[in-house]
């Protein structure tokens, strides 16, 4: 199947103007990843949403201008056709058709091939809740806390970053990669919500840069597509690729 890497600018003031419309605005938590998601959605429909995603919205927001990359099976001109049925005025005002763009990813990866990459990941690990011995109903860790929890005060040893980058290399290693190297690049402690005026849960935000080498290109080019990790339709796992550094 083909992947098309679509970017488009995000007018930020039209999109905080819909999201409070909506009720995802509070003083207690707005979560752009699921605003964008209920936004996408709704625009482009279910199926042809780009997932997986990445809001980028600047510290600086002086411009007014945040930019949206999303991973596709369609393309910009299908995005906007789509958008045409779709999307209410406010909403062609948040994604404005004519800043869609799209390019073909390539169709196939080399086993060996070396690929530079940075990823806004949510890395959790997930956990049965103590009242549900059959373990059907599971609760979400910072795989940082649950592997601190097991030492005892003082006795952890390993950092952050070091945790971050096991559950990051475990997750492409079933995927078709092998992580050679990553850093942490930034983290906080973000309140998210996964549905419309629903309790907000806090948990880790962490961008991880670094290099990684194909080991089998049709699995890998499945990870292209789907990204990493979980919440991935609402902003988490893409895998934006640069030139590997030597």
């Amino acid at each position: 199947m083909t992947t098309n890497m679509i970017r488009a600018d995000i007018d930020l003031r039209s999109f905080y103007r819909w999201a409070g419309s909506r009720g995802m605005i509070s003083r207690n938590a707005f979560d752009p990843g699921f605003a964008m998601h209920c936004l996408i959605t709704e625009s482009f429909g279910r199926e042809t949403a780009p997932k997986p995603f990445r809001v980028i919205i600047p510290r600086e927001r002086k411009s007014g201008r945040g930019t949206f990359y999303g991973y596709a099976a369609c393309d910009a001109d299908e995005l906007r056709d789509e958008a045409r049925t779709f999307a209410c005025p406010l909403q062609s005002k948040i994604l404005p058709a004519s800043s869609i763009d799209s390019k073909t990813m390539p169709e196939s990866w080399r086993t060996g091939q070396r690929l530079g990459f940075e990823v806004l990941i949510r890395p959790v690990v997930r956990h049965a809740r103590d009242s549900d011995e059959a373990g059907k109903k599971m609760r979400e860790q910072d795989a940082f806390q649950s592997e601190a929890e097991r030492h005892a005060k003082g006795e952890m040893k390993r950092s952050r970053a070091e945790v971050y980058k096991d559950w990051l290399s475990d997750r492409l290693a079933r995927r078709g990669a092998r992580l050679e190297e990553a850093s942490l690049k930034s983290f906080q402690r973000v309140r998210v919500v996964r549905k419309l005026r629903a309790r907000a849960s806090e948990g880790p935000d962490a961008v991880m840069q670094g290099t990684l080498t194909v080991t089998d290109p049709a699995e890998f080019a499945d990870l292209v597509a789907n990204g990493v990790g979980r919440h991935r339709a609402y902003g988490y796992g893409m895998l934006l690729l640069r030139p590997a550094r030597e």
